[in-house]
């Protein structure tokens, strides 16, 4: 443990080694439509999502603001907060009437309302209306250098760092959280740089394949440079078509809004997050002809697996494939690095003015062989040595209508089809519809499709989401999916099916202030044990939330923020019950470096299955999202200091309170007491 506090101070002291003067450094809080999907996705996998990819674009467009009037397809895409309608509509508008003379002429654009005025302005400016062309030297002196350094730990010790007379702790490492990232990057033209990380419970050091920090990840990206559109080295992701065939970028998951509900952005991206699972390492590249884009990749990477000999007892086979990312007890460790992925594909792929058509390909070969112990409801599952797949996608606008989709193929034969359209059918009404069928046999390995479920395999559904701006001031969206699945689940020993309803109603008299209502129903099949029967039996449950929020800003400096949450799960076995309530205050003085943010919660649930997520506002880059229940308080203080305009410092206290319980938590990760403690510093140095 101390050989970790010595790399902790070093690391300190090199972030706190130069003191210059350059431009100042502002970071943005994350928009509405990226906080849900890290509460969905949370909802939907039990973990917060390591990914900031995405923050760290738009801290980067924060910088270095893009050119409206120069602006591709691709770069408005790559913002996450416009539709693909959206962007069309802009473009053609600029194609139509010239470049735009002030930003507010965005107003005059179909379906660009204030509220997405509002989100655009931090990211986007007017001027300068000729494509710039940059040379090397520009590449490597127009863009900006970061240094991160983020420590965390729990104040409580929990049970797996304990000895006992008998027995070591469970954990072979600290408590401690660390997070190093350096990156230089020039957005849309170049991006270099290194990230550590090691997560609570892992050690420095001592153990196999274990060298210091446990995950450490290297790139060098370079775009637009000439015919070659793009070019990767070291770890990267792929993102073809709409997610059936590969997707491992963060992509928007059903509720994050209604509308966004197509997959987009450039096909190879480079990966600067601590996720230690959907990425590729090795190369990639693409080139770009007049209308052709083609695009080659290669990876050779270790996965983390469970070994066991074959049945003829010469060699192991992988029996599962783990993808905590934790190495924290000698188990996880024996895991770590054990199997081999070779991955390689391609896409090629053919645009004109308002269509466009790919077809791609990719291929894994895992050594030794993925032999999993099957269950009924999986399987389907891949199993063996080599796994490939091929697609074919496209994209066409027909007047104010927008249409896409994929057809995926696994190679034992089996399909995913994803068909969408989203269409304008009134000045202030945008409409959009989804249908997908996934085979319960078809196989991948990295896919982000839409859907109910995070997997691409055995679904069928429709969605139909509708907005529709009533008023200046009033905004009504919502979707109702309708779904299906032909062969078994996890926890659903039978073929089922379900639906999701949502619906929200915002209320904005200026930019000052923000009332909002929304509502949603969700009901699934799930197995049920009754009197009598040694067979599970399947039984509907329905989940309904009932979210009132309420945002002011006063003044320059004060941002308020309360929510009310009414959870209500509903089975044959009886009905369970949540509420959630808190109010946030952010002072953010335009002439002090001080700002601060500060929550008080309370929150009281029936059980885990009433169970109410909530985004926090979080150090800069971090995807907080607290699962409540149970009975308690929890709050939470904030504090950033820029210490000068090259360094800032963030420094956060989280803590949760429950009453009437001795012990939180279960396993190695249990707290003897009532409260369970946070701690993070962060320290970012730019020039």
């Amino acid at each position: 443990m101390a050989a970790g506090w010595y790399r902790i101070t070093a690391m300190l002291l090199l972030l706190c080694g130069s003191w210059g003067r350059v431009t100042a450094r502002q970071e943005t809080e994350l928009p509405a439509v990226m906080e849900n999907a890290l509460e969905n996705e949370t909802a939907a996998t039990d973990a917060a999502s390591d990914d900031d990819e995405n923050w760290q674009q738009l801290e980067d467009f924060m910088r270095h603001k893009i050119q409206l009037n120069t602006a591709d397809e691709s770069t408005l895409q790559s913002l996450g907060m416009l539709t693909a309608v959206q962007v069309q509509e802009f473009l053609t508008y600029r194609r139509l009437l010239g470049n735009l003379v002030s930003i507010y002429e965005l107003q005059a654009i179909p379906g660009f309302e204030p509220d997405v005025i509002r989100q655009l302005l931090p990211y986007v400016k007017v001027g300068n209306d000729l494509m710039p062309h940059y040379s090397l030297h520009d590449y490597l002196h127009k863009g900006g250098h970061t240094l991160l350094l983020r420590y965390g730990r729990q104040l409580e010790k929990s049970r797996g760092y304990q000895s006992t007379a008998t027995a070591a702790p469970v954990y072979q490492g600290s408590p401690d959280k660390v997070l190093l990232r350096y990156r230089y990057s020039f957005p849309r033209y170049i991006s270099w740089g290194i990230t550590m990380e090691k997560d609570a419970g892992e050690p420095w050091g001592g153990f196999p394949k274990q060298y210091g920090f446990d995950y450490y990840s290297a790139h060098l990206f370079v775009r637009n440079a000439g015919w070659l559109k793009t070019f990767a080295l070291g770890d990267y992701t792929v993102n073809l078509g709409q997610g059936l065939l590969q997707w491992q970028a963060h992509a928007y998951g059903k509720g994050a809004a209604a509308m966004l509900v197509k997959r987009e952005g450039d096909v190879i991206r480079p990966h600067t997050a601590a996720g230690e699972n959907n990425f590729f390492r090795g190369a990639a590249a693409t080139w770009e002809q007049r209308a052709w884009q083609a695009t080659a990749f290669v990876s050779l990477r270790r996965l983390d697996g469970t070994l066991a000999p074959s049945n003829d007892q010469e060699e192991e086979n992988a029996t599962a494939l783990q993808r905590s990312g934790y190495h924290r007890t000698l188990a996880e460790l024996s895991r770590k690095g054990t199997v081999q992925q070779w991955s390689g594909g391609g896409s090629i792929r053919y645009q004109r003015h308002r269509w466009q058509l790919g077809a791609n390909i990719v291929t894994h070969r895992l050594t030794p062989a993925l032999q999993r112990e099957l269950k009924p409801y999986s399987q389907f599952d891949f199993t063996g040595t080599q796994l490939t797949g091929a697609s074919v996608d496209y994209a066409t606008y027909w007047k104010n209508v927008h249409l896409f989709g994929e057809l995926a193929a696994s190679d034992n034969g089996k399909p995913a089809v994803v068909q969408g359209a989203v269409a304008s059918v009134a000045p202030t009404v945008d409409v959009a519809m989804v249908y997908r069928y996934y085979d319960k046999a078809y196989q991948s390995f990295y896919t982000s499709s839409f859907g109910d479920g995070y997997r691409t395999v055995n679904e069928q559904g429709w969605y139909t989401g509708i907005s529709m701006l009533l008023s200046s001031r009033w905004k009504l969206e919502g979707y109702a999916d309708f779904f299906r699945f032909p062969w078994l689940k996890y926890r659903a020993d039978a073929p089922s099916g379900g639906h999701d309803f949502s619906v929200q109603a915002a209320y904005t008299p200026n930019k000052r202030k923000r009332l909002s209502l929304r509502i949603t129903n969700a009901t699934r099949a799930e197995n049920r044990k009754m009197p009598g029967n040694a067979l599970n039996v399947l039984t509907d449950v329905t989940s309904t939330h009932i979210r009132i929020q309420g945002e002011l800003t006063h003044g320059r400096s004060w941002q308020f923020r309360a929510r009310g949450e009414y959870s209500i799960y509903a089975a044959d076995t009886g009905r369970k019950t949540g509420w959630m309530g808190y109010v946030e205050a952010a002072w953010h003085p335009h002439a002090c470096p001080l700002t601060l943010d500060v929550r008080l919660a309370r929150f009281g649930t029936a059980d885990y299955n009433a169970r109410i997520y909530a985004y926090e506002r979080s150090v800069l880059y971090d995807n907080a999202v607290s699962m409540l229940y149970g009975d308690g308080w929890q709050y939470y203080l904030n504090a950033k200091w820029k210490i000068s305009r090259r360094l800032s410092c963030w420094w956060r206290v989280h803590q949760v309170r429950y009453s009437g319980q001795s012990t939180i938590g279960t396993g190695p990760e249990m707290i003897m007491g009532n409260r369970k403690t946070f701690f993070q510093l962060q320290l970012l140095q730019s020039w």
